[in-house]
């Protein structure tokens, strides 16, 4: 019986927990790309992490979306002002560490590199924002 307790028990409340959360992430997930496919302009939840001088590093949670001005994207974060992602880059999608996870991995004209990491749902269009507008219009 105490093995029960102090293993089987707390290993089916962290399997339940994590088919819960996958499950909301994908129902969230879902709506989002159906409300882009829709026309609207819709941003992506991230983890965002580039070089920020000699030594630090920025990383952090925020949304990537269109720029102000339409032909780039940006990064907002929390209590942080939105960051511009240089435009004319290349994006190269991998897979991510965790399960579920895509990591973008975009290097602007300049060679900054900057890595974008989303859900597997959301990286086509993610990569899409930060490749620019068509210039075609499609």
């Amino acid at each position: 019986m105490d093995v029960l307790v102090e293993f089987v028990l707390p290993a089916l409340v962290v399997l339940a927990t994590g088919a819960l959360a996958r499950r909301t992430v994908s129902r969230r997930a879902a709506a989002r790309t159906a409300s882009a496919s829709g026309g609207a302009v819709v941003t992506v939840p991230c983890r965002a992490r580039w070089r920020q001088g000699a030594w630090r590093r920025f990383f952090g949670y925020g949304k990537l979306g269109a720029g102000a001005d339409g032909t780039g994207a940006e990064f907002k974060a929390p209590l942080r002002g939105a960051v511009a992602v240089p435009v004319g880059g290349r994006v190269a999608v991998r897979a991510g560490l965790r399960p579920g996870m895509r990591v973008l991995e975009y290097r602007a004209p300049d060679g900054r590199r900057v890595d974008f990491q989303v859900y597997d749902a959301e990286a086509a269009r993610a990569a899409r924002l930060l490749e620019g507008p068509d210039p075609a219009g499609r």
